[in-house]
């Protein structure tokens, strides 16, 4: 019987999708299968994987992005749990005992995530930060102020909760992941997370390259969940949390007018709030003199097949 199915979705990242693959052999789990889903790369991705990881299931995909990858390979799992794997990203060797741990030992849990490190497109090994600004009163709202789940790639679920809920929203491009978390704590599933990085997460900067995408899908979310979830001082707060991280984008990618923007609405929406969430932000970056960096795992052998 299969306990666990990995969905990796890739395009163009022959590279990092083997370091990534490596790392889900290196688990030592039975009963596991690993769904990988071509979404049209370019590089033969596809043939490659079939030479090279026999014991992958590969699927083609459209180009459709990410979520409509990931329903696709999810629709053919077998799994009871479904871990969730981006092809620039590694597990550490304990990842997945940890998370299938955390869920056999609550019944009730349907979602168990864990902290991560970044690396950067230099190598470069750091801890984030993912300490929230200002407690929310509802993981719902929390997930919405903070951006939530940093990675897909620290989260195993229930397969339970694409039958109850759905998979992603296909018409995202950037946060079909936000939309798909909201929507299933909206509904009443609950979430662990655990406190311990476990997952290499790769940042590139591609996300941030797409900031204005990524605000436009993430206010049309948060209207549609904040009117049904929040008072109108909480969703102020939050709207003001978000135009805070997106001013600081903006200004740091010098896309300087929406920067300015995002600092506008944020000192518009909610100013106390806001003034108070900068300042702790301010103070967090000024104690620490540099990134926290941590040894780089280095590579995990693949066994012979």
């Amino acid at each position: 019987m299969t306990l666990v199915s990995v969905v990796v979705p890739t395009r163009d990242r022959r590279a990092a999708l083997d370091r990534a693959l490596e790392s889900v052999v290196a688990q030592g789990i039975d009963g596991l299968e690993m769904l990988v889903v071509d979404d049209a790369s370019r590089d033969g991705t596809g043939e490659w994987l079939r030479r090279e990881w026999p014991q992958a299931r590969v699927f083609a995909g459209a180009g459709r992005g990410a979520g409509a990858a990931r329903n696709l390979a999810v629709a053919a799992a077998q799994g009871e749990l479904i871990a969730f794997l981006d092809d620039d990203d590694r597990w550490r060797p304990s990842y997945l005992k940890m998370q299938i741990g955390a869920l056999a030992a609550d019944p009730g849990l349907d979602l168990v995530y864990s902290d991560h490190v970044e690396v950067d497109g230099a190598g470069r090994v750091g801890m984030p930060d993912l300490r929230p600004l200002a407690r929310q009163p509802s993981e719902l709202l929390q997930l919405l102020a903070d951006g939530g789940i940093h990675t897909m790639s620290a989260v195993v679920c229930r397969r339970e909760l694409f039958v109850r809920r759905g998979g992603f929203d296909e018409s995202l491009r950037v946060v079909e992941d936000l939309e798909w978390y909201a929507r299933q704590l909206a509904g009443g599933a609950r979430f662990a997370r655990l406190p311990r990085a476990l997952v290499e997460r790769g940042v590139p900067g591609g996300l941030v390259t797409a900031h204005r995408t990524w605000y436009g899908e993430e206010r049309a979310i948060h209207a549609r969940l904040l009117a049904a979830n929040a008072t109108p001082r909480q969703r102020r707060r939050v709207r003001a949390a978000r135009a805070l991280l997106f001013a600081r984008i903006g200004l740091a990618k010098a896309d300087y007018a929406f920067g300015a923007a995002r600092l506008a609405e944020a000192l518009t929406t909610a100013p106390l709030a806001a003034l108070r969430l900068a300042a702790i932000r301010l103070a967090r970056n000024w104690r620490r003199d540099a990134r926290h960096t941590v040894p780089a795992w280095g590579s995990v052998a693949r066994p012979a097949s």
